[in-house]
């Protein structure tokens, strides 16, 4: 194996990141995620640095497109050559990423401190990842042990950046165990069996001691409708009234004696339920009003809206929004507005700072961010956050801090069909979840609709393409985890660890002297 290796270093790299990519759920080989590198760094340190950042570029290319090859079933509603196109763009930005890594990782071989430090370095460049208009955290290393709850237990004091470090430090210590040998390898080779042995007994303290937490706990019931709209169907004006009937059919259940909702505290619908306006179609603001008051339960809803805007470029802002319904003809809509929008997709990124930008039209969706976070409910307060919203943990964090007791995010899946993207947003959420202590329920207009209490336990969740109501009774125990309270120095700390990495890297690395006769190892 190590010869073949040696001998073919591109194609271990492009294989092992292949298997990297089904390491996160649903597939069932998170367990990898501790050793699946080590092949590829062998593989790696015998390269030059140019050499090496191409090679894990071309891997990063096979990570990518198993990670985000579902995005093509866009094209059954977009412009196929806009959304071909900008696949394609996507895949090749993110695997730049792949590239740096190997590129550092080979570079980091320079020095011990460098390669020690590595793994807080690639915390660090995740955590780099979340900032800006063109961020798009969706497949961080931790992520990958969503398959086990005992083992993500830990993100609740750093965080899944932090996961992620433990994640490669795990497999730099299966490096070192091969690349070393002898008494100095089966020590390397302990303290690879210890990391995770530490962690999953770390992650069964924390979870005996939740045992009674959640009985103890207020809670309240939750009906989170699915009705599973076609895509190809939602936004198409000719089926705008089959699309909102099968929504009510699926909130009335098949009897006429008791509703699947009846009972409920609150009725969620999924992001663009109502795929129009809202404030255009008066008839349905006056339905959910009565449908609330007569299940004397709040409905949260998901629909677009508008505002005038006399701008050389626009006559409106438009906004991807959240209206909740309040259970009394006397209350008022209160409205969220999606704050992170995805990028291409929502808006193109940067338009505020370059005004010109207003004018190129893509075939994005041209969306404006909203105002400020929003905080629901009367004795158990939660937060609204809109599909994509939910992969950024500074949101989640935000949002306990402006007082939401738990997290209610509404997505639309529907433009994935039946591939795994459902399940890696579901796997997300969950992260976030554990990170700040606060149940979070989320429905999906297709799936995968689900329940996590305050430590990520599932507490029921429905299949892709169901059309049906789930309803649960949520607990709202009370946690504050280290994570919760500090997750922004925390972030921030990894990338101060990054940047003084990279110093580090030029003083050490490449500027360090050559002893005669050694082969240059430096760029070609």
């Amino acid at each position: 194996m190590k010869a073949w290796i040696q001998a073919h270093p591109r194609w271990t790299i492009a294989l092992f990141s292949l298997i990297w990519a089904l390491c996160y759920p649903p597939f069932p080989t998170g367990w990898l995620s501790f050793l699946v590198l080590v092949p590829a760094f062998l593989a790696t340190q015998n390269l030059r640095p140019r050499t090496a950042f191409s090679a894990w570029f071309v891997g990063g290319l096979a990570y990518n497109i198993v990670m985000y090859w579902w995005i093509y079933n866009v094209i059954k509603v977009g412009p196929p050559f806009i959304i071909g196109g900008g696949l394609i763009l996507l895949i090749l930005f993110l695997s730049l990423f792949n590239g740096i890594i190997g590129l550092g990782f080979r570079l980091a071989l320079r020095h011990p401190l460098l390669l020690a430090t590595f793994p807080l370095a690639w915390a660090g460049l995740e955590a780099a990842r979340a900032v800006g208009e063109m961020s798009f955290p969706w497949n961080d290393f931790g992520y990958a042990l969503g398959h086990s709850l005992t083992l993500m237990q830990g993100v609740s004091l750093y965080g899944v950046y932090g996961l992620s470090a433990l994640l490669i430090g795990a497999n730099l210590c299966l490096f070192q165990a091969f690349r070393q040998g002898g008494a100095n390898g089966r020590l390397w080779l302990l303290a690879w069996f210890l990391l995770p042995a530490v962690l999953w007994a770390l992650g069964i303290r924390t979870l005996l001691r939740t045992e009674g937490k959640d009985s103890s706990a207020p809670s309240l019931t939750i009906s989170l409708v699915q009705p599973s709209i076609p895509q190809t169907k939602k936004w198409s004006e000719e089926y705008f009234g089959e699309v909102m009937a099968k929504t009510f059919r699926t909130m009335d259940g098949p009897s006429s004696d008791r509703s699947p909702i009846a009972g409920s505290d609150l009725v969620v619908l999924a992001e663009t339920s109502v795929p129009d306006f809202l404030r255009s179609r008066p008839e349905l603001i006056d339905t959910f009003f009565t449908r609330a008051v007569q299940l004397h339960a709040p409905i949260l809803i998901g629909s677009l809206d508008f505002v005038p805007d006399r701008k050389p470029w626009r006559d409106y802002i438009f906004y991807n929004s959240a209206f909740l319904f309040p259970p009394n003809q006397n209350g008022s809509v209160e409205q969220y507005s999606k704050l992170r929008l995805v990028p291409f997709s929502e808006k193109l990124p940067f338009q505020n700072v370059f005004p010109i930008l207003n004018y190129v039209h893509l075939g994005e969706g041209d969306f404006s961010p909203g105002a400020g976070y929003q905080v629901w409910g009367d004795s158990l307060r939660f937060a609204p956050s809109i599909c994509y919203e939910v992969i950024y943990p500074e949101f989640a964090r935000q949002a306990k801090k402006a007082g939401a007791q738990f997290l209610v995010n509404i997505t639309n899946d529907g433009w994935f069909g039946r591939s795994n993207g459902p399940y890696e947003h579901a796997n997300i959420a969950r992260f976030r979840a554990v990170e700040t202590g606060m149940p979070l329920v989320r429905c999906a207009n297709s799936g995968v609709s689900v329940f996590y209490d305050a430590w990520g336990r599932d507490l029921g969740h429905t299949a892709l393409m169901d059309s049906t109501v789930l309803k649960r009774r949520l607990p709202v125990a009370y946690r504050n985890p280290f994570y919760a309270r500090h997750g922004g120095l925390v972030d921030a700390a990894f990338l101060a660890a990054l940047g003084i990495w990279i110093v580090c890297l030029f003083a050490m690395g490449v500027k360090r002297p050559r002893s005669p006769g050694t082969k240059a190892l430096g760029p070609d």
